[in-house]
């Protein structure tokens, strides 16, 4: 035999553990690629529409400020207005306070007198002139009582739009609410 042949080792066959190993880890790496675009997507999403919301929930409050000082000023011009009808100015609390002080001193002077002319009476006409007059006293002085502590309340209430705390308003409402409680009591 004399045929000079190369002497031809036989190929190794790859092993199949070792390829499968690494298919199995590419596509695991590819599913977790997968997995991580997904979730970056989802999150600039959320992003996106977070924004959107700040933008919009920034422009409401823009609005909601000129709307609100719209409409304090609106209150502080209808205020004004009233003021002025009225002629009550937070400086005229204690004038006003002083006056309701004064017309229950007039209330309780008239109701006297209308007992007094009352019990004199009998039936003589110019007494119940004088008690029917006394009567229509009394009322003037209700009714002056009533209007100054409108003019009070009023004061107050214009003191908390002029930037007054709300404390202090409350406490002056209670102050104004204790003498006319008082005043038509004793009226």
């Amino acid at each position: 035999m004399s045929t000079t042949e190369p002497n031809i080792a036989p190929t190794p066959t790859p092993q199949r553990g070792h390829t499968k190993a690494w298919i199995g880890l590419a596509v695991a790496l590819t599913l977790v690629s997968i997995g991580l675009l997904v979730w970056a997507l989802s999150l600039q999403s959320d992003l996106d529409s977070s924004e959107a919301q700040v933008a919009d929930m920034q422009t409401q409050v823009a609005k909601a400020q000129e709307s609100g000082g719209t409409v304090r000023e609106t209150l502080k011009g209808a205020y004004d207005a009233l003021v002025a009808q009225v002629g009550a100015t937070q400086a005229d609390v204690a004038t006003i306070q002083q006056d309701i002080e004064t017309a229950k001193g007039n209330v309780q002077q008239a109701t006297e007198d209308a007992q007094a002319a009352a019990s004199a009476a009998g039936d003589d006409a110019q007494a119940k002139v004088d008690e029917a007059q006394a009567n229509v006293d009394v009322a003037k002085g209700k009714a002056q009582i009533a209007a100054d502590c409108g003019q009070a309340y009023l004061s107050a209430l214009g003191s908390l739009l002029g930037g007054e705390s709300v404390d202090t308003v409350r406490q002056q409402l209670q102050a104004i609410s204790a003498d006319c409680k008082a005043a038509f009591s004793g009226a």
